[in-house]
């Protein structure tokens, strides 16, 4: 599997803002452990995460794809060096490699074996979260070095038109559930003020009604 696990995530610091990268990267590590320590024995039963794998596997679905369809192909055109083609070939190849494991993981929900989806689970955290973190330290300075903040913006451009408003009105509550004020203020202030006014009067008390 990809041997990232241990690596510390290098925080880039130059004209392209990754914040959202990175608060995208720390939802799915963050949901993935709340699924997990929700089924410990004694905390509920297996179906009661359904929902909740439901929706982290849509919006890994989500930010893999428009990788693969946008971000990934426009820097491919952009580099030639080989050390640089070959991690983007790591990028496509990892994202093949994390589809078995949440397969494990939709077999263990739907086997309704706590310990089996246990198992699984630690093994996709692991898997993701280091190819998360190649992703970061590797990936994403080619982006910064070739693409910049015009092609930064194209990608994010592309996210936010297969999410939609309504695919909108669920990722930023699931995006900034469990993250603290402060960091979730400062995330939020990326948005237009009458997104943020949807964001606190309508999308999150609906997103409680559904997952809290």
């Amino acid at each position: 599997m990809i041997d990232n696990a241990n690596a510390e995530r290098r925080v880039l610091d130059g004209e392209v803002d990754f914040t959202m990268m990175y608060a995208a990267h720390d939802a799915f590590s963050r949901h993935l452990d709340r699924i997990a320590a929700s089924i410990e024995p004694g905390a509920g039963a297996v179906a009661a995460v359904a929902p909740r794998w439901e929706l982290f596997t849509r919006q890994l679905h989500i930010h893999h794809t428009v990788e693969d369809a946008s971000l990934w192909p426009r820097l491919r055109l952009a580099i030639s060096e080989p050390d640089e083609v070959a991690v983007l070939d790591a990028m496509e190849h990892e994202h093949a490699q994390i589809d078995p494991l949440l397969e494990r993981v939709d077999a263990a929900v739907a086997g309704g074996d706590a310990s089996d989806l246990l198992t699984s689970l630690r093994e996709l955290r692991a898997g993701l979260g280091a190819h998360m973190r190649h992703e970061e330290n590797d990936a994403l300075p080619l982006v910064e070095a070739y693409l910049g903040l015009a092609g930064w913006a194209a990608f994010a451009q592309d996210i936010r038109k297969t999410q939609g408003l309504r695919g909108g009105a669920l990722y930023f509550p699931w995006l900034l559930e469990g993250v603290p004020a402060p960091a979730a203020a400062k995330l939020l202030g990326v948005l237009p003020a009458p997104v943020r006014l949807l964001y606190r009067r309508l999308w999150v008390p609906k997103y409680l009604r559904a997952y809290g």
